[in-house]
């Protein structure tokens, strides 16, 4: 996969600038998959809002700095 975790060096699809993508996090799979599972062990008084507040367990989408177009995503949980 070109996109992951990281910014990543590209030339932009939209503008045909070269620049370094901006990352934006979502909640995806994997962060409600965490919730849930979570939420089974017993800890539904609030613990299973962490996998919310934690960009790893995040899908990240990277958009162009130049043109702000979405140019890939990266799922966590696919």
């Amino acid at each position: 996969m070109r996109y992951r975790t990281a910014p990543a060096l590209i030339i932009c699809q939209h503008c045909n600038a070269t620049v370094t993508t901006s990352m934006t996090y979502e909640t995806g799979l994997l962060t409600w998959a965490a919730a849930g599972i979570i939420c089974l062990f017993g800890c539904w008084l609030g613990c299973c809002l962490i996998p919310f507040c934690i960009d790893a367990s995040k899908d990240v989408n990277h958009s162009c700095p130049n043109c702000k177009q979405i140019v890939g995503k990266f799922r966590q949980f696919s």
